[in-house]
């Protein structure tokens, strides 16, 4: 009797220990950091990428390699755009939606079109136009650290009207960018 005692005491004691340790166990595993998976990011950033002198980019991180991955985004933001004739200030609004093609894991290469279309915001009798298509197009470099903090910068090719809005010079030429982004991936 005292022997199957003894064997139900340790059998018990081992199966109490591991229901104890099961949950660590359980929890234990390792969860990809920020810069292995598929997911959300936000940026705030400066430059055409981000819609104006500052403004706000959510994109959706695809990944379909180990290093290779595509993200779509759209921004919105807001460019000072200088003052009129009767010394009034306005102000570019722009939206821009595109993709951006990522090779590497924490340290990546960036590269992508997008569209950018901008309003302008004031009264202004003076006028010639109010709103201008650009076509986008950059390269650039993108870090993400293990817990999610995104850092890019970027330089790039934007295909557009003159903006100045009192001219009525409506011809589409190149001219050179730069931005740079901060954001956080979820």
């Amino acid at each position: 009797m005292t022997s199957t005692f003894t064997l139900i005491h340790r059998f018990s004691r081992i199966f109490i220990a591991a229901l104890l340790f099961f949950p660590l166990t359980l929890f234990s595993q390792e969860v990809p950091s920020a810069e292995k998976k598929d997911g959300w990011a936000i940026q705030l950033g400066a430059g055409y990428l981000y819609s104006g002198n500052i403004g706000i980019l959510a994109e959706r991180q695809i990944l379909l390699k180990n290093n290779l991955r595509v993200s779509p985004f759209a921004s919105t933001g807001f460019a000072d755009g200088g003052e009129d004739t009767q010394l009034k200030k306005y102000y570019w609004y722009g939206t821009s939606a595109g993709f951006n093609l990522e090779y590497g894991n924490k340290h990546r290469v960036v590269f992508g079109p997008s569209l950018v279309l901008q309003n302008l915001i004031g009264n202004s009798v003076d006028a010639k136009k109010t709103q201008l298509t650009s076509y986008s197009l950059i390269l650039g470099y993108k870090g993400t650290a293990d817990y999610g903090l995104i850092w890019q910068i970027y330089l790039g090719n934007i295909y557009s009207q003159d903006d100045d809005p009192f001219s009525g010079n409506l011809d589409y030429s190149n001219r050179s960018q730069v931005g740079l982004g901060l954001g956080y991936k979820f």
